[in-house]
């Protein structure tokens, strides 16, 4: 009796056991809960001084702030957030025909498609957007965008780009973004010169550098 007892309890055990892993692991098809990106995985100052070694007086944030990526072709991004994001921005002290801010989005999303989707709006935009377009700042005054064309070579799984000019008041600033994919995280990196167009090599320096940080 006490034998069938004892068998009882380890049967009883074993089934516990197999219950407990069927519900830690995950069923085929679902998403796992994604890890959460931090500022480890975000460009660092030193990235940037190795790019642009003429920095000046540079000023780095770090933010929970969503992406704003292209919407059609609107002149105002549409709010992406995925499952987890971060933002690092970079500012400098103002020089023309130089950098003047560095902003890198990461975004993860639940699934691969999710990702290339975001990346593809950029496409999107670089090849039917092309034009000038005028707008206004969001306080009533004047701004003329020049959207042109830029494909960048293939960076990671996936890349796109935009190039935009903003002339507003006299001055003018040019935005070169570049949209990279890794898996389910997409890396937006949007460089902003003054006077002149952002280079591109130093650009993609940068995209390669984001993946380094993705591991």
């Amino acid at each position: 009796m006490r034998n069938h007892a004892r068998m009882l309890a380890i049967l009883l055990s074993i089934l516990l056991s197999s219950l407990g892993a069927l519900l830690v692991v995950p069923p085929p098809g679902s998403a796992a809960v994604p890890d959460q990106l931090t500022r480890q995985h975000l460009l660092t100052l030193g990235d940037y001084e190795s790019v642009y070694p003429t920095l000046r007086q540079p000023s780095r944030v770090v933010l929970r702030s969503p992406l704003f990526a292209p919407r059609g072709c609107e002149d105002q991004g549409q709010v992406v957030r995925g499952s987890t994001r971060i933002l690092g921005g970079l500012s400098t002290g103002a020089r023309r025909r130089s950098v003047v801010l560095i902003d890198q989005n990461l975004v993860r999303f639940d699934t691969r498609a999710q990702a290339r989707s975001v990346v593809g709006r950029y496409r999107h935009f670089s090849k039917a957007c092309v034009g000038d377009v005028r707008t206004d700042d969001g306080e009533g005054g004047r701004v003329l965008l020049k959207n042109r064309a830029w494909q960048p070579p293939r960076v990671g799984d996936q890349s796109a780009g935009m190039l935009i000019g903003w002339f507003s008041f006299g001055s003018a600033t040019w935005r070169r973004v570049l949209a990279v994919r890794v898996g389910r995280t997409v890396s937006v990196l949007d460089v902003s010169f003054a006077d002149v167009r952002p280079p591109q090599g130093p650009v993609l320096d940068l995209g390669g550098l984001a993946l380094d940080r993705l591991g």
